[in-house]
């Protein structure tokens, strides 16, 4: 008997044109971790340039409490959490006393393995780097547990030491596996094997002794899904055997596999179906329930099952779904983790979600899933703003975030010799009519000196804004809209961008960090496409800036790319930033052909009445005159001139004007009219049908033409 075919799950990824555009996809998810207690989150996010950094935040009180950026601009690849023996801790060991023990602390740090084949140990406590430690490749998958720190490479599995100091342990790879993309360890592990699963397109699971650093059990590759696998969470242990569910790269659907005994092949035993068509970005369990994340930000809860089908395993596809909602618009927010919160027993079940705010901040929100009588919400929806930019002060869950603030101890750098900046002023000016800035420069010893006239006042100011030109200078608004940038105040920002100088503008961005050129440039196409007050509850009174707003946020945009263009031209990506400014300024552009084309018809009209009035006017001017429109110039009347003789007119007997010589009194023309009389009479001579004398010529003609007829009756009776 043929052995029964096992079923494996199968893709159910979503057709291309049945997905809804997106926003942006959250940070991977081997990028993102939570601490065991679930009050740490470290994750690690691009800045400007190749290189990542890393943040811990505190989610009770939306802080962050330390950071790192990757030494090199480098990568990070994996992001996970261990405990660790403290150095304090350590010292105390070595110099222990002969009276009794002391108690050893462990310490929570932050593993993070860079693309340069480097682990670095993080202590968010000190807020600086422990140690580093070079390993042989660069790291694809970690994972970290009570069992150990496990690492996997392209080619092998490394084991850490519990104080994350060096490599214990090193295992080849079978040949079927390369480069895994995802790492476990099972509940079934003991000090000496280590249960491991290993996920690339399929997945193996391997033992692995550590006495002898030898793969004791390599099983058959499992074709868990099409596309790559990017995540692998175990169960807790039933009787059933262990169970693991399985996350596959642009796939919706979550399938759950369990072994039997720790040497058999995983079957496929369930299968979680979201109705949502957004592929699954991470997991998520409690003792009960499973939360699924999508790139979309959705959550869907589902209840893990008691008993398990491997024949014909099941599937749930009606899970309750948890969404943040935000803006005037409804539109769900970008979750970057959601994972059950900790609480005391008897309290309603919630879950802590991270909302990417923007700027590389996380706001945290905690959403009761469960009703107070007991079981699941039907659906929960949480609205929250859609800036967040300052607690409200009578929250329970936030506090105000952490604002931008200057250094207490700040060195000086002494004074150049250079040229006295107070000789482009003149002294003799009313200080009470400039600025601080030109008072500095036109009173060296701090004391305002008196003087008169306006003009000395205004070729002061002159001066002093032509002194402003320049990239070391006092005329910036570096320290404000620097502050402005790291806190995304809606009023500070609006407060720089109401700025309209250019020369302040130029001076304010040469002087800011390079870095921050992107995030000032997107604080600029936003506030093209908001309107007044658009933060404020109840919204703006339009949807885009007006004239003047709009002006000078242009004046920064182009301060921007003109300054900073070769920075931003080696970032990926400005061209979507620039995409969304370009559709900006055609969609404001969208009206002004009509308006031009009204414009040029409004000049025609006005045109037309101006010529209008004007002959109005001409006219009315004409009748005081008496009818005549010439006015005091001189009238020429052809016939009335004196050098000229009187022309005959020759007048019928009925009193009508017969003819006008007009060559009257010119020589010329009467020797003219004579040859042209003469010319008509030898005509008439010539003419035989004029003459009277000649009878005989004319009757020859009639006879002529009367042959001339008969002939032509002839040929037609013919």
């Amino acid at each position: 008997m043929a052995p029964s075919r096992q079923p494996v799950a199968g893709p159910s990824r979503p057709k291309q044109s049945q997905q809804p555009v997106a926003q942006p996809s959250p940070p991977s998810s081997s990028l993102s971790a939570f601490n065991p207690s679930r009050t740490l989150y470290a994750l690690a996010s691009p800045v400007l340039g190749s290189a990542d950094k890393v943040q811990v935040w505190d989610v009770a009180t939306d802080r962050v409490v330390s950071d790192w950026e990757v030494a090199g601009a480098g990568k990070a690849t994996t992001v996970t959490w261990a405990s660790v023996a403290s150095s304090d801790s350590a010292s105390k060991k070595k110099k222990r006393r002969k009276s009794g023990p002391i108690d050893s602390s462990d310490e929570e740090v932050v593993l993070i393995t860079t693309a340069k084949g480097q682990l670095a140990v993080f202590s968010p406590n000190k807020g600086e780097i422990i140690r580093t430690i070079d390993l042989p490749q660069s790291v694809t998958a970690a994972w970290s547990d009570e069992h150990g720190i496990v690492f996997t490479t392209a080619s092998s599995i490394l084991i850490i030491s519990s104080d994350a100091s060096s490599v214990t342990h090193t295992f080849s790879l079978p040949s079927s596996i390369s480069s895994p993309s995802a790492l476990t360890v099972l509940p079934s592990s003991t000090p000496d094997t280590l249960h491991v699963l290993v996920g690339t397109h399929s997945i193996v699971a391997l033992h692995l002794e550590l006495s002898s650093s030898d793969i004791i059990y390599s099983s058959s590759p499992l074709p868990a899904s099409t596309s790559s696998v990017t995540s692998i969470l175990p169960l807790p242990f039933t009787e059933q055997g262990i169970s693991f569910l399985v996350v596959s790269e642009d796939d919706r659907t979550i399938s759950q596999y369990t072994i039997a005994s720790p040497q058999t092949l995983p079957k496929l035993s369930y299968r979680y179906a979201s109705p949502t068509l957004s592929s699954a970005h991470s997991l998520s369990t409690s003792s009960t329930l499973l939360s699924v994340l999508h790139e979309s930000g959705e959550v869907s809860l589902f209840r893990l099952p008691s008993d398990l089908d491997f024949s014909r395993p099941k599937s749930d596809s009606k899970p309750s779904p948890i969404k943040l909602v935000e803006g005037k618009d409804e539109r769900t927010a970008r979750l970057c983790i959601a994972t059950f919160a900790p609480g005391s027993e008897g309290a309603p079940g919630a879950m802590i979600c991270g909302r990417m705010a923007g700027g590389g901040r996380v706001k945290w929100h905690r959403v009761t899933y469960e009703l107070p009588e007991g079981g699941l919400r039907q659906s929960t929806i949480l609205k929250c703003d859609a800036q967040d930019l300052v607690g409200s002060a009578g929250s329970s869950t936030t506090l105000p975030i952490q604002r931008f603030t200057a250094p207490a101890s700040v060195a000086e750098a002494p004074v150049a010799e250079t040229e006295d900046s107070t000789s482009k002023l003149p002294t003799d000016v009313d200080m009470a009519d400039l600025s601080l800035g030109e008072r500095m420069l036109a009173a060296p010893n701090g004391t305002a000196q008196n003087g008169e006239g306006e003009t000395s006042v205004s070729k002061a100011r002159a001066a002093a804004e032509a002194a402003f030109d320049g990239p070391v200078n006092t005329a910036s608004l570096t320290r404000v809209l620097v502050q402005a940038l790291h806190t995304s105040d809606p009023a500070l920002l609006t407060l720089c961008l109401s700025h309209r100088n250019p020369t302040l503008i130029r001076n304010t961005i040469r002087k800011m960090p390079a870095q921050l050129a992107l995030p000032l440039l997107k604080a600029c196409v936003e506030r093209l496409g908001t309107g007044k007050s658009a933060n404020k509850r109840g919204g703006g009174r339009g949807s885009v800036q007006h004239e003047q707003q709009g002006r000078g946020t242009v004046e920064w945009v182009k301060g921007v790319l003109v300054e900073r263009g070769a920075i931003l031209m080696t970032m990926p990506s400005l061209p979507l930033h620039l995409a969304t400014l370009s559709k900006l300024l055609q969609t404001r552009l969208e009206t002004y052909q009509p308006l031009s084309t009204l414009s040029g018809r409004l000049d025609l009209a006005l045109a037309q009445i101006q010529m209008r009035r004007l002959a109005a006017e001409a006219a009315s001017l004409s009748a005081l005159n008496g009818g005549q429109k010439g006015g005091e110039g001189e009238v020429y009347i052809e016939g009335e001139s004196d050098d000229e003789d009187e022309v005959p007119i020759e007048i019928g007997e009925d009193g009508e004007i017969e003819d006008v010589n007009m060559l009257a009194g010119s020589d010329e023309a009467s020797s003219e009219d004579e040859d042209d009389s003469d010319d008509d009479e030898e005509e008439s001579d010539e003419d035989v049908l004029a003459s009277d004398d000649d009878d005989e010529g004319l009757l020859d003609l009639e006879a002529e033409e009367s042959d001339d007829d008969d002939d032509e009756e002839d040929s037609d009776e013919e």
